[in-house]
């Protein structure tokens, strides 16, 4: 069972991405979707209802098909049964037997819109395990990059308003929604009564619409104003939403006059956030802003190393420094092939290598590409260009067009990977000064020699491709 679970948590945030849903709607449809059993040519699905079933057999099947054959390494055939056999009529139903059926299925979610996250505020569903149970302030893995503002969310968590407004921004990926997670957490626990509003900015967006249209206004005003600690995650798309940034500006004024916490997340800090209007970003500025950084080199290995142990993955430590050395930019892509080796592992009983792991980070990040790999592509791209061989490239000769093809090579390895000067020089069997050597030349080449720069961006566009 722990196998198959492996595989629902790789497949449905593959399938999420495929079809660019946004949260609600894709829990109509796939939210309760469970894989039962697995065989060689079989993967059999279970849904709630018939409707879904319906819905999930008939429109969703090739994704599904698609995204489960990325992560099982081949096609099998795709059967859903349901809980329920009789097609549930509900709005939410009507709604979408209404719509074109060539189209995405849009709905407007109210009640449901929250889902698990709710349900874990307000206990709705106290004997089910939430998702987010996992993400608190002891699994957040502490490095260099992230101190900071861990620290500043653990301190308001401990005690509201310490810093008020909290404005925590980073890239994609780097943790900044497990820490609002881990402060619900914390808060939950500890200040029971306090009241909790959490929202994806797009969420907070289309909710504000739908009152609007359906004359819920006050309702709405009401939820979002009367919360004790307000948690927006992504706030970064209120940009150039003029009704919206009124909306938020007199929650956020009466909140903030109530000496009640705002806590905001971005991918960028508030004075990079355009077109933004200059009383919210003035606002934003005049509590706590802490940034999150990509993970050092270390903390990567820390990571790697504490989620295999939590989802059982047997993996060496070379493999786990190669990945570490791989995955640079964010935490979710080292999460994304993490799953994808559980689950490969637990599926077929076989050992991980390193070739595996190129696949699957080549699944996360298309543009990650082995260094190895990338300088052979090069040298075959520029041995072809300059109709040389590899093996002349790398050699001794001192031919004029095998000492312009070896420059060129040495200069596109050095912009195409991160290998240092001497890595490099190893290649070719030379010092780095030799390498240095060939880098100033082509810099110069590229200022001095006609058609050297459109020579060099249509092989960098070859090689790339």
């Amino acid at each position: 069972m722990d196998e198959l679970q492996g595989i629902m948590d790789v497949l449905l945030p593959n399938i999420k991405n495929k079809l660019s849903y946004t949260q609600s709607i894709f829990d109509l449809w796939f939210g309760d979707l469970r894989l039962l059993e697995l065989t060689e040519d079989t993967a059999y699905f279970r849904t709630s209802t018939g409707l879904r079933k319906k819905i999930l057999g008939t429109k969703y099947l090739p994704v599904i098909r698609e995204c489960l054959r990325d992560i099982i390494g081949f096609e099998v055939n795709i059967q859903i049964e349901a809980d329920q056999t009789g097609d549930e009529f509900s709005p939410h139903t009507l709604a979408a037997d209404l719509k074109d059926e060539n189209e995405p299925i849009e709905v407007n979610i109210k009640e449901d819109e929250e889902k698990e996250l709710v349900d874990f505020i307000n206990d709705s569903t106290p004997d089910r395990q939430s998702p987010i149970e996992n993400y608190t302030f002891d699994t957040f893995i502490e490095g260099e990059s992230n101190k900071f503002a861990r620290a500043a969310c653990l301190a308001v968590a401990k005690e509201p308003t310490t810093y008020n407004p909290l404005f925590i921004y980073g890239h994609s990926g780097l943790g900044k929604t497990h820490l609002l997670y881990a402060v619900i957490h914390y808060i939950k626990k500890n200040h029971p009564s306090l009241k909790i509003v959490y929202k994806k900015c797009e969420d907070f967006i289309n909710e504000l619409i739908s009152s609007l249209s359906s004359g819920t206004a006050a309702a709405f005003k009401d939820k979002y104003r009367s919360a004790d600690i307000l948690l927006i995650d992504d706030v970064q798309f209120i940009a150039g939403k003029v009704s919206t940034q009124e909306e938020f500006f007199h929650t956020f004024s009466t909140l903030y006059e109530a000496d009640k916490q705002i806590i905001l997340t971005s991918d960028r800090p508030p004075n990079e956030i355009k077109p933004l209007e200059d009383r919210l970003r003035t606002r934003f500025e005049g509590g706590l802003i802490a940034d999150v950084q990509p993970p050092s080199f270390e903390l990567r290995i820390a990571i790697i190393q504490k989620k295999c142990d939590s989802m059982h993955i047997s993996v060496s430590q070379e493999l786990i420094h190669y990945m570490a050395e791989r995955l640079q930019n964010n935490i979710r892509q080292i999460e994304g092939v993490l799953k994808r080796i559980h689950a490969f592992t637990s599926l077929t009983n076989a050992v991980i290598t390193k070739e595996k792991i190129d696949e699957y980070i080549s699944i996360v990040d298309p543009g990650n590409i082995p260094s190895s790999v990338m300088v052979e592509r090069i040298l075959l791209a520029v041995g072809k260009k300059y109709g040389v061989s590899v093996e002349d490239i790398k050699s001794k000769k001192k031919t004029e067009n095998i000492a312009n093809a070896r420059h060129i090579a040495v200069y596109i390895i050095r912009k195409e990977t991160e290998l240092s000067l001497k890595e490099i020089g190893r290649i070719f069997n030379r010092d780095h000064t030799t390498v240095m050597a060939s880098l100033n030349k082509v810099e110069i080449n590229l200022k001095t020699v006609k058609n050297a720069k459109s020579d060099m961006v249509a092989l960098l566009k070859e090689i790339r491709s």
